[in-house]
């Protein structure tokens, strides 16, 4: 769907009908494809393009052993162009008219890497800029060049112009000639048959990532004006991004790795903390029916449907992208929500993928409601990669929000040894993960060096420029401390490297540091292995570690000089701790204990050492709390307060037990806990703060494929299984499921699950397309929510056929 039918008020009507499952028997309805319309034709006005300052001279993507082509520039002199349908004089008679047009799909696809679209697989046409594609001219008798002149008209946006590189013109050549920067060109490449015409079109490298309209015109001279008969093609042209295209500003200099960060349409969102490291199975699914349409609407309406060069930069296209995939100020895809109350909409955490949520924002024109950090993500990796912008999905723990842009995370403790916000202030906060994407591209408004992958966010959090958007950030520049270069670098640095400083306010309320921790932040930084496949399962290598890449190794004296710069850049001075205090007393923190499965009890630790020679008194106040992975606290769990007495050269251990009744009922929906502590020595004055943010294990979700073979069109067989781990009834049950044959995700309402039960259940599905497929399946209740499993299948080709069957559930 693209503006231009947008404002000329085409509805939608059905492209084809597929079987989908809402319960447990097949449905059939459709899903929104695009209208082709032939636009009635403009006066066309022949014209020098109109070239930006920053327009990129780059040279369209060539066979180097073979010199490019170019078509000379229509004369300026030149201007108004009739339009003749009819050919009605000799003259035009004796023209070769255009009567249909053979895009040859599978050929292209294949070359521009584009065979997997939905599009492409209707018939449709996909490929990537700054290489050639191949169209076949049916012409209505025998046509010679030399007796012909053929002009092609690409046409973008609902008002084409030149000057915006959104109306381009270009005449057939019999042969390659050199091209000048941003210059398509439209060669013959030989004859089909007596009637047919082989044409290969190169669009530039630089040239607009958009939906494109063709029309092919004939000129016939004339005494007082030329006149042409004219074919416009009824299917779009789809022209994205090539970063396999060495001129192109996207371009990716490992090409294996493409097969992950363009071409692979499945993978993993890792959430969970830093000691357990969790994963959430993801679809992209930027190949998918709809999908491709619904990214550039996404583009446009960030762009507020002013077409023009900016659609080319992918600079500008990604910095949009973080804008436009959330609501605020902007009417986007999805609306956040932390706040644990998710009516009207879908909790975030049952979201498998993308592509529901993109078919819901393109059907209705309304933002989808409910998203977090994990679900904006999912969502601009599939648009990038679905624009041809390679994209991956990170994951940061221990992120820091920094509300204030100092580069510093500040936690205040008052005298009641509590955490608050001093007045006039924002709480900075520290979240258990929180999830972006990196872009890869050039960086040609920044110093050489600073390419590479760049930092997006969609998440609201800060504004930019009075938006919520953020990025791209340059990765070495976040790694370097540069918190001057474009765009919201300090935020971004901040995020994985800022300091934590702890304040606490003494006699007379007076606040003063009493610690500051440099390695607190930013840890485990994570990306799926780029192996271009499915998940394989938990217990596989699938999780690639990337904190070194954000920054050097904490404490270390780059990493230390890093966080200077970034300081200077803000204006921020370093804190300054007393070290003449008397701190004898070593406290070592919570003692670490095997990980807590959900219903189960467990107890709570914290060591300390009087490493002097005369007695202390340790008093303390320790709390256990339900938190949202924001690190932002849901509900009080339990409190002790403790007074103990350490002999010089002893230990000390303050513990609290903490039982499944005490925390079942207070616990959100990603079961996360925060257990912080205040110490105090009475006769020094040594205060300390310790916090430990930790994650309840849910059960996984086995799936295992029982028919020992999966073919298109086939049905095949799984099963589903998991335990319930709790002494109470799971009600209002759900699962929600992606895998092969499925456009989007399935929601299905079950029956209750038993008390300390293993739930079984047999599921029969059938692709429509070959290939390595991901099964992703997710459980939701009440009392349990996102149990996931996944598994991986190879579907082997036999026939190909549109349309799927989802049978059953039991």
């Amino acid at each position: 769907m693209n503006d231009y039918r947008m404002l000329n008020g085409d509805g939608f009507r059905s492209g084809r009908a597929f079987n989908r499952v809402p319960s447990f028997r097949n449905r059939t309805y459709n899903i929104p494809v695009n209208i082709e319309r032939s636009p009635s034709v403009p006066v066309l006005r022949t014209t020098e393009p109109y070239r930006p300052d920053w327009t990129s001279t780059i040279r369209p993507h060539t066979d180097r052993n073979t010199p490019f082509p170019s078509e000379p520039s229509l004369p300026v002199d030149r201007t108004n162009v009739n339009v003749d349908e009819s050919g009605g004089d000799d003259v035009a008679a004796g023209r070769a008219k255009v009567s249909s047009i053979d895009v040859m799909s599978d050929e292209n696809g294949r070359a521009h890497h584009t065979e997997k679209y939905d599009l492409v697989q209707a018939g449709g046409l996909v490929v990537r800029r700054g290489q050639t594609f191949n169209l076949v001219l049916h012409f209505d008798k025998k046509f010679s060049l030399k007796k012909n002149t053929i002009r092609l008209v690409f046409k973008a946006g609902p008002n084409p112009k030149p000057g915006k590189g959104t109306h381009v013109q270009c005449l057939l050549q019999s042969e390659r000639r050199p091209a000048g920067p941003s210059e398509w060109t439209a060669v013959l490449k030989g004859r089909h048959k007596e009637n047919s015409a082989i044409v290969m079109v190169t669009p530039p490298a630089d040239c607009i990532v958009a939906e494109w309209r063709l029309t092919v015109e004939n000129i016939v001279p004339d005494d007082v004006k030329p006149r042409a008969l004219k074919y416009t093609m009824k299917k779009s042209i789809f022209i994205l991004f090539n970063p396999w295209c060495k001129e192109d500003e996207t371009y990716f200099p490992d090409m294996s790795k493409l097969n992950e960060y363009i071409l692979n349409d499945s993978g993993v969102i890792f959430n969970g903390d830093s000691k357990y490291i969790d994963q959430k199975p993801w679809f992209y699914g930027q190949f998918e029916s709809d999908v491709l349409e619904a990214s550039l609407m996404c583009v446009q309406l960030g762009f507020d449907s002013r077409f023009g060069y900016a659609m080319s930069n992918p600079i500008r296209v990604s910095r949009i992208i973080s804008k436009i995939v959330n609501v605020n100020q902007d009417n986007g895809v999805l609306v956040g929500n932390w706040s644990g109350d998710y009516g009207g909409g879908k909790n975030p955490s049952s979201w498998n993928g993308s592509v529901v949520i993109l078919h819901q924002f393109l059907q209705s024109r309304r933002p989808v409601k409910w998203g977090q950090c994990f679900t904006f993500a999912g969502v601009v990796t599939t648009i990038c990669r679905a624009l041809g912008l390679p994209c991956r999905t990170i994951t940061n723990f221990s992120s820091a929000h920094d509300t204030d842009g100092n580069v510093k995370i500040d936690i205040y403790v008052d005298a009641n040894r509590r955490e608050v916000v001093p007045p006039n202030q924002e709480r900075d906060s520290i979240w258990n993960f929180h999830c972006w994407n990196e872009v890869w591209m050039e960086r040609r408004d920044l110093p050489p060096g600073y390419g590479g992958w760049q930092i997006i966010d969609a998440t609201p959090q800060e504004e930019s420029s009075g938006f919520n958007q953020c990025g791209p950030a340059s990765l070495k520049a976040i790694k370097e401390g540069r918190c001057e270069l474009l765009y919201d670098t300090p935020f971004v640095f901040a995020e994985v490297n800022a300091d934590k400083v702890v304040w606490a306010r003494g006699e007379g309320g007076k606040w003063s540091i009493i610690s500051l921790d440099p390695a607190a932040i930013g840890k485990n930084i994570s990306t799926k292995v780029p192996d271009g496949l499915p998940l394989r399962g938990r217990g596989s290598r699938i999780r690639e570690d990337i904190t070194n890449d954000y920054k050097y190794p904490d404490a270390s004296a780059r990493e230390r000089l890093a966080v200077k710069k970034a300081s200077r850049s803000r204006n921020s001075s370093a804190p300054y701790i007393n070290e003449n205090k008397v701190e004898d007393v070593r406290f070592h923190g919570f003692v670490d204990r095997n990980y807590v499965n959900l219903g189960q009890d467990f107890v709570v630790s914290f060591s300390f050492t009087n490493t002097g020679t005369q007695n202390r008194t340790v008093t303390a106040k320790m709390v256990c709390e339900a938190v949202l992975y924001t690190g932002r606290r849901h509900q009080k769990i339990k409190e002790q307060s403790y007074q103990i007495p350490v002999s010089p050269s002893s230990n000390g251990e303050m513990s609290m037990e903490i039982s499944a009744s005490d925390y079942m009922d207070k616990i959100t929906e990603n079961v996360d806990l925060k257990v912080s502590i205040v110490a105090e020595v009475q006769e020094t004055g040594q205060i300390v703060s310790w916090e430990d943010d930790f994650r309840l294990l849910k059960p996984a979700m086995d799936i295992e494929v029982l028919s020992p073979s999966v073919e298109v069109n086939k049905p095949f067989q799984c099963q589903l299984r998991f335990r319930n781990p709790l002494n109470t009834i799971l009600r209002n049950c759900s699962i929600s499921v992606d895998g092969p044959g499925i456009d989007g995700e399935f929601d299905q309402r079950i029956s209750d699950v038993a008390p300390r039960t293993e739930w079984v259940a047999e599921m029969t599905m059938t692709p429509r397309t070959p290939g390595r497929k991901q099964i992703t399946v997710t459980f939701n209740s009440d009392q349990i929510d996102d149990i996931n499993g996944t598994a991986d299948v190879l579907v082997s080709t036999r026939s190909h056929k549109h349309g799927y069957m989802f049978d059953c559930l039991n």
